[in-house]
């Protein structure tokens, strides 16, 4: 290798094989029951995990951009990408992590299928009222926020309501680098993201289906 130049696919293979995460790193979290059953966690990934997984979002992650009528983002489904960081967010050890933390937060069973997706906003970017309610579908979700220090300024604040009025707004979270929510999706889970007027505010999201509803 010639001096000076970084041969990035073998850091990123490196940093990868460093990947962490065990049932104590989703352990500090407060359960609540208003407006809807959801759980906030403190810091819920390693800080070292955190690093690598934030890197690959911001450098190789495959992103593309979906608009709707009520929200503007980029995503990508984690088992479309080859990475190794796509590999361990997605391996059997860290799925069954997630469901076991989930199935402690909500006293459910939950299905083998686990869904692994991201998200990315930027500014401009903000994400309106709606309950994630399908019939049928996923019946829960965690996401972990990675980002480089949001301020209040930027905005992309996570806000739960108690109708789809808004109005109705119970409670405003700051999405914290490394933090977590999780939350039952019902009829009556309306959430929404507030505009992302500054830097990048990036999501690692697991939908899981309850065995028996």
């Amino acid at each position: 290798m010639l001096s000076g130049i970084t041969d990035h696919a073998t850091v990123a293979a490196d940093s990868a094989a460093a990947l962490s995460w065990t049932a104590s790193d989703l352990g500090e979290r407060t359960v609540f029951d208003n407006p809807f059953a959801h759980a906030t966690f403190g810091t819920c990934l390693p800080p070292a995990t955190g690093e690598v997984v934030l890197t690959w979002l911001e450098t190789e992650a495959p992103w593309g951009l979906k608009r709707t009528d009520f929200y503007e983002q980029f995503e990508f489904d984690c088992r479309d990408s080859r990475s190794a960081v796509a590999s361990f967010l997605t391996s059997g050890s860290v799925l069954e992590l997630v469901r076991s933390a989930m199935e402690g937060v909500f006293a459910k069973t939950f299905k083998d299928e686990i869904s692994v997706v991201c998200h990315k906003m930027v500014q401009g970017h903000r994400i309106g009222i709606h309950n994630d309610f399908l019939d049928g579908e996923e019946t829960h979700r965690l996401i972990v926020q990675l980002n480089r220090g949001l301020s209040e300024e930027d905005g992309g604040f996570l806000m739960l309501f108690s109708s789809d009025d808004a109005a109705n707004v119970r409670k405003v979270l700051r999405p914290l680098h490394l933090g977590g929510f999780a939350f039952e999706i019902s009829k009556d889970s309306f959430h929404a993201v507030s505009k992302i007027h500054s830097d990048v505010r990036y999501s690692l999201i697991y939908s899981l289906r309850a065995a028996s509803i």
